[in-house]
Parts: structure tokens; C-alpha cells; sequence
């Protein structure tokens, strides 16, 4: 019989291997939900306009311009597969620094149960082929995390290079990853100085001034965005976070928020108590404290959002909170290095895959919607080249994606942040004269009442596309 030290031999080249599949298969279709299709925006428009939108948005333009350049380089287009193969090298990436990195410093066996554990956490299968920053923050957060450890035990001018490289690209890719990075440095400089490596602190000091000076740029773009939000986003401050919210964070960190799954996320607490309790039990028992550190800025990043959103402004979601789940994954894997007894481990990886099975079938059902091919086929029947398509908010048009050549309008008034190149207000009936058929597309339960004075409408599609239920109107002009 093969012996345990071959077995984790092969169980280590395997993982990465089994994630690209399992995660490959999210990242091979032409479907994009309302974010997504943000992003698959955004990499269409000019460089300039791509900065002014990030200016006015909440994000900054790192991870745009880096997806502008991948889209580009593959062709750009309306196959967008090519943006959710790129999150999916991030997260390859992320799980070939669990082989590598996690191994050097902790050891092949805590290396296998991360790569494991990132494997069956749903929520890195939900993000491993969303088009979106979070891929790429959780990248260069782990790395930032493993070289800060690698520096604790042996400084290289290689490794601090690295590691305020990782740091520069971690603060621009989201806003609360740049929060999660400050605890993360905070905490890091708090245990130099408890350990009295006063020389290494030094230099952490110095790393962080170099941070905060190229990051200091944008910071201030950062600021006003907050206060903004915070000034003018009524339905934000006017619904501040509940206890409700919290359960939000659950099902978005343990299962799916827009699918999510009970019994999927009360059992992925359940292994997050025990692993963390064992995981406590290793760091007193190694008198390692490292994972702590990672854990504490996790931490420190969710209190500190759900605090803004329970009394500031509601402007905190469970993903925000995903760069920093590498090291929820090392905490995973210190924890279960703990447990001596077969049963127990076999339990808790029953559980972990039950899990993973059950929320992987709905991302599965999601990614392979045939909402997307009724639509184009409809399209293909009905729409002609001098149509117009007329939406009441941007939600219910985000399928212009699609088609950048037909024009849509947002009745009545486009925000001054969409993206969308062949989208425009609906401000005046002039606008439509000369075009050739006019359709309203909305979601279930809603009508185009506004046009009742100028236009007879009749249903022309109903169909569901991922999280949305659709309706097509046909706009017929009256006398």
C-alpha cells in the first residue's frame, strides 16, 4: 500500500490542478450578472473616462486597468470569457502560493489542508470566476501576508521588495482591502516590537511611509468618495446595518448571498468554530502567533464595517472582506494539522464537501443559465439595427453589454457613474423620433406606465437570466 508521506506528495502537486478544474468550469461561459457586466464596461472605455469613473466611484482604477489590458490582449469584443479566465489566475495564482509559500513556511501538511480548504470554501468557487477585483485582492493580500511571515524569519532585501510591492498592489484594489492592509501593518508592527526586533519594525515604519506616499494619490480620492456616499446616498444612510445584516456577512462568507443556502452556511460556521478553537490550540501549542496576525486584520476590517454600516452609512458587504480569507484558510489548516483522530478529520471534510457539492451546483446552474441564449435569439428575430431599447434604471439594461451597437436609454435620467458607452438618458420623447422599433426591457411585475400617453405596449419576452427575472415590452406608437 502507498504510504502517508507519498500520498501528501501527490495530494500536493494534485490540489492546484483540481481547483483550476473545478474553478475552470465557472469561467468558460458568456454569462455576466449586474457587476460583471460593470466591469466588462469599464475595460471598453478610454483610459481617460476609465480614471473619471473610478474617481466618482468607489473603486480605484488598478484592477480596470490591468483587466483593459488582459481583455485587449485576448481580443476584446463581446466574449467575455476572457475577463473571468483573468480572475481565475488570480486565484490559481493564490492557491499555487498555498504550495509553495505556505509550504516554506509552514510545512507540506499545513500547505495541503490550505489548498483543501480554499478548495471547498464556496465562497472562493462563487469569486474564482466573477469578474471583479476580488480575485486579485486576495492574491496579493495572501502574498503580502506570507512574505510579512518570511520576513519575521529571516530579512532579505528581496523579500521586503516583494512584500511592498504586494502591499502597493493590495491597498489600490479595493477600499477595504486598503482598510484590512492598515490593521494588517498595524498588528505586524505591534509583534516586531513585542518580539524586539526593533530593526525589523524600523524598516516595516519605513515600507509603510512608501506605501501610504504612492497610495497617498488616490487616498484623497478615497476620502471624498466617503464623504460623498455619506452626504448624498439617502437609501444608504437612511437603512443602516441590523443584526440582519450580519447574517448577510454569513451567507455571503460561508455560502452564496444571492443563492445562498442554509444548511450550507450554519455548517460552514460550525467548521469555522472548531477549526478556529484548534487553531488557537496549535498557535499556543507551536508558540507560533503568526496566524493571528492575518486573523486579527480580518477581524478588525469586519468590525470595523459592520460598525460604519450599523451607524454611519450602509456601505459594507460580506466580499468586501475576501482579500484577507487566505488567512482564514491558514487558520483553517493550522487548525486541522491538530486533530489526531481519523474520525473527526473525516468528519469535518464530509461537512466541508457536503458544502461545497451543494453550493457548487447552484454557481454550476448560474454560469450555464440559457436565459442569455433566449435573449440573443429573440434578438436575432425581433431587434433591428435603428432600434432603440429603453430601461428604468440601470439594473434592467445591463444586458447592453451585449450589444454596444444598438442604443439604450434610461428613463429618466442616467447616472452620471454608468459606464455603458451606448446608454444615454431619456429626458425628452424627441430623442426617439427617426429610430425604428422601441422596446422596454424590465424586471418581472413592472410596466412602462410613463408611456401610456404616447404609446401602446404590448408584452413581447418574459425570460430569467441568473438572479433576474426579465420582461420585454414592444412599444407601439398611438393613431
Amino acid at each position: 500500500m502507498m504510504n502517508t508521506e507519498k500520498k501528501c506528495v501527490i495530494l500536493w502537486h494534485v490540489l492546484p490542478i483540481v481547483g483550476l478544474i473545478l474553478w475552470g468550469a465557472l469561467c468558460i461561459t458568456n454569462n455576466l450578472w449586474y457587476d460583471e457586466a460593470y466591469s466588462a464596461s469599464m475595460v471598453s472605455q478610454s483610459w481617460l473616462r476609465l480614471l473619471y469613473i473610478t474617481a466618482v466611484d468607489y473603486h480605484s482604477p488598478f484592477y480596470y486597468s490591468l483587466l483593459k489590458l488582459f481583455y485587449h490582449l485576448f481580443g476584446g469584443g463581446t466574449d467575455f470569457r476572457s475577463l473571468k479566465l483573468f480572475s481565475l489566475l488570480f486565484m490559481e495564482g493564490y492557491l499555487l502560493l498555498g504550495k509553495y509559500y505556505v509550504k516554506k513556511l509552514f510545512g507540506q501538511k499545513i500547505s495541503i489542508w490550505f489548498m483543501v480548504f480554499s478548495i471547498l470554501m464556496p465562497i472562493m468557487s462563487v469569486q474564482a470566476g466573477n469578474v471583479r477585483m476580488y480575485g486579485a485582492s486576495l492574491f496579493f493580500m495572501t502574498l503580502m501576508g506570507l512574505t510579512a511571515y518570511d520576513i519575521y524569519l529571516n530579512v532579505t532585501r528581496r523579500k521586503w521588495i516583494v512584500f511592498c510591492a504586494a502591499s502597493i498592489c493590495t491597498v489600490y484594489c479595493h477600499t477595504f482591502t486598503m482598510i484590512q492592509s492598515f490593521f494588517f501593518y498595524l498588528l505586524f508592527f505591534a509583534l516586531l516590537l513585542y518580539a524586539k526586533k526593533y530593526k525589523t519594525a524600523k524598516h516595516l515604519f519605513l515600507c509603510g511611509l512608501v506605501v501610504s506616499l504612492v497610495f497617498s494619490p488616490w487616498l484623497a480620492v478615497t476620502c471624498r468618495q466617503m464623504i460623498s456616499r455619506m452626504r448624498y446616498d439617502a437609501g444608504s444612510t437612511g437603512e443602516l446595518a441590523t443584526i440582519y445584516s450580519f447574517m448577510d456577512y454569513c451567507k455571503e462568507w460561508f455560502s452564496a448571498l444571492e443563492t445562498p443556502k442554509g444548511s450550507v452556511m450554519f455548517l460552514g460556521m460550525g467548521i469555522c468554530l472548531v477549526l478556529g478553537y484548534l487553531a488557537v490550540d496549535w498557535m499556543r501549542a507551536e508558540r507560533n502567533y503568526a496566524p493571528a496576525v492575518g486573523m486579527g486584520a480580518l477581524g478588525c476590517t469586519v468590525l470595523t464595517g459592520g460598525m460604519v454600516s450599523a451607524c454611519v452609512n450602509n456601505c459594507f458587504l460580506g466580499r468586501y472582506v475576501f482579500s484577507g480569507f487566505g488567512f482564514l484558510m491558514l487558520f483553517y489548516a493550522v487548525g486541522m494539522s491538530r486533530i489526531k483522530r481519523f474520525k473527526l478529520k473525516a468528519g469535518i471534510m464530509a461537512v466541508a464537501v457536503y458544502c461545497l457539492l451543494m453550493q457548487y451546483g447552484e454557481e454550476i446552474k448560474l454560469e450555464y443559465d440559457g436565459g442569455l441564449k433566449v435573449y440573443e435569439a429573440f434578438w436575432e428575430e425581433q431587434i433591428g439595427d435603428d432600434d432603440v431599447i429603453i430601461g428604468p434604471n440601470v439594473h434592467t439594461v445591463f444586458l447592453s453589454v451585449y450589444h454596444p451597437e444598438i442604443q439604450y436609454y434610461i428613463y429618466p435620467y442616467k447616472p452620471y457613474n454608468v459606464p455603458f458607452v451606448n446608454m444615454e438618458s431619456l429626458t425628452d420623447w424627441n430623442q426617439l423620433e427617426g429610430v425604428g422599433n422601441v422596446w422596454y426591457i424590465t424586471f418581472a411585475g413592472d410596466e412602462p406606465d410613463f408611456a401610456g400617453e404616447r404609446y401602446e405596449y404590448d408584452q413581447a419576452l418574459a425570460f430569467h437570466y441568473m438572479y433576474y427575472d426579465f420582461v420585454m415590452f414592444r412599444l407601439t406608437p398611438k393613431g
